[in-house]
């Protein structure tokens, strides 16, 4: 079960760019880092919202099924991807 930790992991680095990428929408921007936003837009807008929908069930639903325990996955991280999701639905919908 070591890709669903990796998958955890790239899932919140995905919704930090999410964040960052609200941030942006809601404050002035100059363009003057407009390399860097290209791929955080990306990663925020683009991917962040589907792989932290999929990664939330499967992990979800493994934890209750227990093919997987809470030992090996670390549990803020699988928390901390559950708040951004809620929040993901709440600006999305």
């Amino acid at each position: 079960m070591r890709w669903i930790r990796f998958v955890l992991k790239f899932a919140f680095i995905c919704n930090l760019c999410f964040i960052l990428g609200q941030l942006l929408r809601i404050t002035a921007y100059d363009h003057r880092l407009d390399v860097i936003v290209e791929y955080v837009l990306v990663l925020g807008v683009g991917v962040a919202f589907p792989l932290n929908l999929a990664i939330c069930l499967i992990t979800g639903v493994l934890l209750l099924l227990k093919k997987i325990q809470w030992k090996p996955l670390p549990p803020w991280l699988f928390l901390f991807n559950l708040g951004i999701l809620i929040f993901q639905l709440i600006v999305t919908y």
